[in-house]
C-alpha cells in the first residue's frame, strides 16, 4: 500500500505542477482566490451571534448544501475536474485494485479544491463554538466527515457516470436523468433568490429547513440538535454522515474494481459496419461534397460521441429554463422572450474545442492543408444544425404560451439569427486558438472534457461573450427605434451580421491552422 500510495501521490504532484503554468495557473489562481473568499465568508457568517440560531444555522446548512451540490454537479456538467489521475491509467499494470482504489481516493486531496472545501466546512465547528462548547466535540467529528462526504460523493458520481455512459441506451437515459435532476435543483434556486431577503430576515424558513434535511448540512443539523438538547438526533445525524462516508468509499472501490474485472464497456457509438447495416452509409447528394462529408461526420459525432453529448447537457438545461422557466415564475433571468441568448452562448462554449475532441486524429487534416477551409465550414454548418433547435424552441415556447405572443417578434428573431451566425464563427476561432486536450471517447471518465482547460481557452470564451453582446446591438437598435414596419429591417441586418461573423471566424481559423497546425496538433494530443 505504501508503494502504491507513494507512486500515485508523486504522480498527482508532478501533474499538478505541470498544469500550474502559464494561462492555466492564472485561471486556477483567480478561481482559487474567489473560492477562498467565499469559504471565509461562510465561516464569518457561521460565527454570527447577533442573529437567531435558526437563521445562522439555516444559512450555514444552505451554504454547505450549495457547496456539496457544486462538488457533485459541476464536474459532470462542465467537464472540469481537479481529479487528474483515473483508474484507467493503471489498467495495464500489475497492481492490487483495492489498494489502488484507496490510494486514488486518499491522494485526491492534492490541489486547491479540497483545501478550500476544508476551510468552507470549518463553519461547522465555528458555528458550534459560537453557540455552545458542548457541541464542539460533535462538530469536530462532523467537520472531516462532511469533507469526506463531499469528495467521495463527487468521485463516485463522476466515475459512475463515465462508466454508465458507454452504451447508447444508458448514455441517453443517464444524460436525461441527470439533466432533469440538475434542472430541478437549478430551478429551485430562483424562488429562493427571489425571497432571499425574507429568508435572511427569518420570515421564510422553508429553504433553511430543507437544507437541514439534506446530508450536506447534517453537521449543522447535529449541532442545532445539541443546542436544543436533542442528543439522539445529534448523534444520529453525525452517525448517518459517517455511514454515508463508508458506503461511498465502498462504492468507489467497487467502481474501480469494475475496470480491472473487464466489466466496463468500451463502446463509444455505432461502428461503420453497424451504420452500413442500418442503411446510413451511402454518401449521395450534398453529402458527397467535401463540405457535406465534414457536416455528415460532425453530425454523427454530435450524435454518438459521449463527450459532445455531455457538453450539450448544459445547453439543453438552459434552453428549457429559458423557455419554460418564465412561464412558471418571474424570477428566471434567462427568459427567451427576446432571444435565446443564454442557450446560444452555452452552445458556443460546447462547440469551442472541436479539434481538441479530435485529438491525435487531427494529424490527417494537418497533412492536407487544402482541406482546411472545407473542414472549418463543415464544422460550422454542423454546429448550426445542432445549436439552432436549442435556440428556436425556447423562443417559440415562451412566446406561444406566454403573454407576449407575436408582439415585437422581430426582436427575438434578429437577436437569435445574429448570435447564431457570430457564434458559428467564434466556435471556429476558439477551436484553433484555444484548443486543449481531452480524454479519448473510448476511455472512462471521458466526460472530464475540460481537465486541461487553459487560460487561453478561458480568455477566448470571455471574449466570445463580449463579441456576442456587441454583435446584437445594430439589429437590436433598429428593431427598437425604427417605426412601424421598418423594424423588420433588423432581420436582414441580423442575417448580414451573422453571415459576416461566420465568414470572419472561418477565415481567422483557417489562417491560424495553416500557420500553426503543428502547435495545435501538439496541444490537443491527450497526455
Amino acid at each position: 500500500m505504501k508503494s502504491v500510495g507513494r507512486t500515485v501521490l508523486q504522480m498527482r504532484i508532478t501533474l499538478y505542477r505541470r498544469q500550474f503554468k502559464g494561462g492555466q495557473a492564472v485561471v486556477k489562481t483567480v478561481f482559487g482566490l474567489l473560492g477562498l473568499a467565499l469559504a471565509v465568508l461562510a465561516c464569518v457568517m457561521a460565527a454570527r451571534t447577533d442573529a437567531s440560531q435558526v437563521l445562522v444555522g439555516g444559512t450555514a446548512s444552505l451554504g454547505l448544501t450549495l457547496t456539496g451540490l457544486s462538488w457533485v454537479l459541476f464536474p459532470v456538467l462542465s467537464g472540469i475536474s481537479d481529479d487528474n489521475i483515473q483508474p484507467r491509467h493503471f489498467q495495464l499494470l500489475s497492481v492490487d485494485p483495492a489498494r489502488l482504489a484507496r490510494a486514488l481516493l486518499t491522494t485526491s486531496v492534492i490541489g486547491m479544491v479540497v483545501p478550500l472545501t476544508i476551510v468552507a466546512t470549518a463553519s461547522i465547528p465555528i458555528y458550534a463554538l459560537s453557540r455552545s462548547v458542548a457541541a464542539v466535540p460533535l462538530a469536530l467529528v462532523a467537520w472531516p466527515a462532511t469533507v469526506v462526504f463531499f469528495v467521495t460523493l463527487s468521485r463516485v458520481v463522476t466515475l459512475a457516470m463515465s462508466q454508465l455512459l458507454k452504451s447508447r441506451r444508458s448514455r441517453e437515459f443517464a444524460l436525461l436523468a441527470f439533466g432533469a435532476v440538475f434542472g430541478g435543483l437549478y430551478f429551485l434556486q430562483f424562488p429562493i433568490t427571489q425571497n432571499l431577503d425574507r429568508v435572511l430576515s427569518g420570515e421564510v424558513t422553508w429553504p433553511l429547513t430543507l437544507a437541514h434535511s439534506i446530508p450536506f448540512g447534517w453537521g449543522i443539523t447535529g449541532v442545532d440538535a445539541v443546542l436544543e438538547g436533542n442528543w439522539l438526533l445529534a448523534i444520529g445525524a453525525v452517525v448517518g454522515l459517517l455511514l454515508l462516508d463508508v458506503t461511498l468509499v465502498w462504492a468507489w472501490q467497487r467502481l474501480v474494481l469494475r475496470h480491472f474485472e473487464g466489466r466496463v464497456s468500451t463502446s463509444s457509438g455505432s461502428t461503420r459496419k453497424q451504420t452500413a447495416e442500418k442503411g446510413r452509409d451511402g454518401a449521395t447528394g450534398w453529402r458527397a461534397t467535401r463540405v457535406g462529408a465534414v457536416v455528415t461526420r460532425e453530425l454523427s459525432l454530435w450524435r454518438g460521441d459521449m463527450r459532445r453529448r455531455s457538453q450539450l447537457l448544459s445547453v439543453l438545461i438552459f434552453a428549457v429554463l429559458a423557455g419554460i422557466g418564465p412561464l412558471v415564475t418571474d424570477s428566471i433571468p434567462f427568459s427567451a422572450a427576446w432571444g435565446a441568448w443564454i442557450a446560444i452562448f452555452m452552445a458556443m462554449g460546447a462547440g469551442s474545442n472541436s479539434y481538441g475532441l479530435d485529438g491525435g486524429s487531427m494529424w490527417h487534416l494537418v497533412m492536407i492543408p487544402q482541406a482546411l477551409p472545407d473542414d472549418i465550414r463543415g464544422r460550422q454548418i454542423a454546429w448550426l444544425l445542432v445549436a439552432t433547435p436549442f435556440a428556436i424552441v425556447p423562443v417559440v415556447v415562451v412566446r406561444v404560451f406566454g403573454d407576449l405572443g407575436l408582439d415585437r417578434w422581430e426582436i427575438p428573431v434578429a437577436v437569435t439569427i445574429s448570435m447564431l451566425g457570430v457564434s458559428a464563427g467564434l466556435t471556429a476561432v476558439n477551436s484553433v486558438r484555444g484548443a486543449y486536450p481531452v480524454p479519448e471517447a473510448t476511455k472512462s471518465f471521458s466526460m472530464n472534457t475540460r481537465g486541461s482547460f487553459t487560460g487561453n481557452a478561458f480568455v477566448f470564451l470571455i471574449l466570445g461573450i463580449v463579441v456576442l453582446a456587441v454583435s446584437v446591438v445594430p439589429a437590436l437598435v433598429l428593431a427598437l427605434l425604427l417605426p412601424g414596419a421598418w423594424t423588420y429591417l433588423s432581420i436582414p441586418v441580423a442575417v448580414a451580421i451573422g453571415w459576416l461573423g461566420m465568414w470572419w471566424g472561418a477565415r481567422m481559423a483557417v489562417g491560424t491552422l495553416v500557420r500553426d497546425s503543428d502547435r495545435i496538433l501538439n496541444s490537443v494530443i491527450s497526455r
